[in-house]
């Protein structure tokens, strides 16, 4: 029970604690947003890449 009184759901209904649940759907959405953020970040490697290539080498201009 909280304290005002009211039950609150300890997970023993499913048959496995809540703590674990919470920490098992933790687990499962950083390892989610880890890939997304992986697959963003390639994304922009690749895109740096293609604009790198697309502006010409300024150091190789004579000077004045």
């Amino acid at each position: 029970m909280d304290r005002a009184g009211d039950e609150r759901d300890t997970g023993a209904a499913t048959g496995r604690p809540r703590s674990r649940r919470d920490l098992t759907d933790l687990s499962e959405a950083a390892r989610d947003l880890d890939r997304r953020i992986e697959q963003h970040l390639e994304r922009l490697r690749r895109e740096r890449a293609q604009r790198a290539a697309d502006i010409p080498d300024q150091r190789l201009r004579p000077s004045g």
